[in-house]
């Protein structure tokens, strides 16, 4: 088995505390700005099954932003390495590590968008539309 994303969310506000993920404003497709061409702020969150075989290895991550026709936005990248280790007596299986991390946009424009997420070999999107804050949702 392979190192695979069990999920991916987009969230206001998300971080890993005690091997705990917490999220506010979790799993939605729509931001409203109030300013296109400002940096706006929201975070990426992820629960990543690590076997047993892949722990005390470095497994590359990485994510980025794109257009629905795959053209890159320069604004957002993340590239990063994780190692699930193994505790002392541990039996074997599989471990859950939970993600979080920052997402800065800025689009000129209404537009939609695909964040791009990556752990290992597995791959998973996310889609979401940035909107004028005075548009329906």
């Amino acid at each position: 088995m392979e190192p695979t994303i069990d999920s991916l969310l987009l969230a206001d506000f998300a971080e890993v505390v005690n091997g705990k993920l917490y999220l506010m404003g979790g799993g939605f497709t729509a931001v409203q700005l109030a300013e296109f061409g400002q940096s706006h702020r929201f975070f990426v969150a992820a629960a990543l099954r690590i076997p047993w075989t892949h722990t005390n290895t470095s497994i590359e991550l990485g994510g980025r932003l794109e257009t629905l026709d795959a053209e890159p936005l320069d604004c957002w990248s993340l590239e990063g390495q994780l190692e699930a280790g193994r505790a002392p007596g541990q039996r074997s299986g599989d471990t859950v590590t939970m993600f979080a991390a920052p997402v800065e946009v800025i689009v000129p424009e209404p537009m939609d968008v695909v964040l791009r997420f990556t752990f290992g070999t597995d791959e998973r999107t996310a889609r979401f539309r940035l909107v004028e804050a005075t548009q329906a949702v």
